[in-house]
């Protein structure tokens, strides 16, 4: 008996040190956030990026095509609040034939990094770039902040380490916005994003053909991010 006194002590209150490490584990792995992907959209105030645009355009009233080469630099300038009382991110834009020349002012455009959310205003139309969390084959509408018609947004790949030009990212994440191809024509957009970078590639093609493969009309344009800094 009295060896039953001094063990059952001693079990009971290993019990008790053991649950509460458990339950002390549970409450912190509870408690650390999730990873929702913000930092893909790159809202860092004062970040820039330089993209190298590479554009075809086939004019079939002129029956010639044409191929331009420039470049255009985004600057995260200032958060300000519109009249809406909502925070957004003016961003000033720029472009130069080639890294020899000045910038020439080109237009604003803003965005919005919300908790769900990225949305971006370009040429006064607002898109929806990304959702969070950011995760494999989420979709959206695109256009659900616009009178357009419903586009299907897809994330069709995460997380992955890409190399663009000569610029090597450790995480980025794809978007489709379209594809649709037929024998008669052909649509392609899709934006790529870096972790704590922004968009760093973004392609954009819409094209009708003749049966047998021709183009007849249409562009084809790309934006290659180059460098970037703050």
């Amino acid at each position: 008996m009295p060896l039953i006194r001094t063990v059952f002590p001693y079990a009971f209150g290993l019990f008790f040190l053991v649950s509460a490490l458990v339950f002390s584990a549970c409450e912190t792995t509870e408690a650390e956030p999730a990873y929702l992907g913000h930092d893909y959209f790159g809202y860092s105030e004062g970040a820039w990026l330089v993209y190298d645009v590479d554009s075809t355009v086939y004019d079939d009233f002129l029956g010639e095509v044409f191929h331009y080469q420039y470049q255009v630099k985004e600057l995260n300038a200032a958060v300000f609040v519109n009249s809406q009382d909502e925070e957004r991110m003016r961003l000033e834009r720029f472009w130069r034939e080639d890294d020899e020349d000045a910038w020439k002012p080109k237009n604003v455009w803003t965005s919005a990094l919300l908790p769900s959310r990225a949305i971006k205003t370009e040429e006064n139309i607002v898109y929806v770039k990304l959702t969070f969390p950011v995760r494999q084959n989420a979709s959206w509408n695109g256009n659900a902040y616009n009178i357009r018609t419903d586009q299907s947004y897809v994330i069709t790949h995460t997380h992955q380490p890409m190399e663009v030009g000569t610029l090597q990212f450790d995480s980025t994440v794809r978007v489709l916005q379209r594809e649709f191809i037929t024998l008669i024509g052909e649509e392609l957009q899709y934006e790529i994003y870096a972790t704590g970078v922004g968009m760093i590639y973004k392609r954009y093609v819409d094209l009708s053909k003749e049966i047998d493969g021709t183009i007849i009309r249409g562009v084809d344009y790309s934006y290659t991010l180059s460098e970037f800094g703050y």
